[in-house]
């Protein structure tokens, strides 16, 4: 058995070895033939090479996917004219995302009725779909920045009056199987087919007022209840339900109340440097981009 004194030289060695992992003069001459010592420094030594390693591989991730996303964006702008033409073909159901908010406990206000009357079970979602009930895991205000939806692709159809109504999102036209990520941190509170026009949609909710919606998708990638955080695949972009072509439906709501999504999104660095475009329509390179070119925008 060792004694007291020896007991704390070791534990001030094993200190030694892990403020300086490459060796201490010091240290090294004093219990440099001890095997314990050498175990301890190899060991310590390891932890530091694994570290670096572990944050090379990360940036190389990070820039390995922006570098595809910046790659896809061009084929996009090559194709804009034809891009532009994929946007929803008619109405969505608001009675119905009005009915799927109303359960969750995010909207107060009554639903308005449609005119001439709704469809049977307009405003309802499927059986299929997971009951609703009020949501006790958002924060009451979420406080971090947002990101777009997609990583790359064309807005084909902007927010604001549109065939007489008022179009409540923005629809961003790109390829089949386009990941679709959640803007923010959240949970899953409807994710079906269920909502009329809307195709496979998924609906998050970010606090106890906000919420955003994707629509039209190929592929759900979530179920009710999940909590996703902010990049999460939620869907695969494609064109389902009222849809002229492949695209992704986007909507941010503050209550029951439908938001411009461009007002609370951050703006790509892309976009500044290519400018911006004579045409509202044609606002493509304000969605270029990976989420490491993306800015903030300020909190909801």
């Amino acid at each position: 058995m060792s004694s007291p004194g020896a007991h704390r030289a070791k534990l001030c060695a094993l200190a030694g070895v892990a403020i300086c992992a490459t060796g201490c003069a010091t240290t090294d001459q004093k219990f440099g033939d001890q095997p314990w010592y050498q175990d301890t420094k190899q060991a310590s030594a390891k932890a530091v090479e694994v570290t670096t390693t572990t944050a090379a591989k990360a940036a190389e991730v990070t820039s390995t996917t922006a570098s595809k996303a910046y790659a896809r964006m061009q084929k996009y702008l090559a194709e804009k004219d034809l891009l532009k033409t994929f946007h929803d073909s008619s109405e969505h159901s608001e009675v119905a995302v009005l009915s799927v908010l109303h359960k969750s406990g995010i909207a107060k206000t009554p639903a308005p009725a449609p005119a001439g009357g709704a469809a049977p079970g307009a405003a309802q979602p499927k059986p299929h779909a997971a009951p609703l009930t009020p949501l006790t895991t958002v924060p009451e205000q979420y406080a971090g920045a947002l990101r777009w939806p997609l990583d790359a692709g064309i807005v084909s159809s902007e927010y604001g009056e549109r065939w007489g109504k008022v179009h409540q999102g923005l629809d961003i036209a790109a390829d089949v199987g386009e990941p679709v990520y959640a803007i923010a941190d959240g949970e899953v509170i409807y994710a079906g087919d269920g909502l009329r026009g809307y195709g496979n949609v998924v609906i998050l909710r970010h606090d106890r007022k906000t919420s955003s919606l994707y629509a039209h998708n190929s592929e759900l990638k979530v179920k009710v209840g999940d909590q996703v955080k902010q990049g999460t695949v939620v869907s695969l972009l494609g064109s389902t339900g009222h849809s002229t072509g492949p695209h992704v439906h986007f909507e941010i709501r503050n209550g029951d109340v439908a938001v411009n999504p461009r007002d609370v999104l951050p703006k790509s660095k892309l976009a500044d440097a290519i400018g911006p475009s004579p045409d509202p329509a044609d606002a493509g390179p304000e969605l270029a981009g990976a989420a490491a070119q993306m800015g903030h925008s300020p909190a909801m």
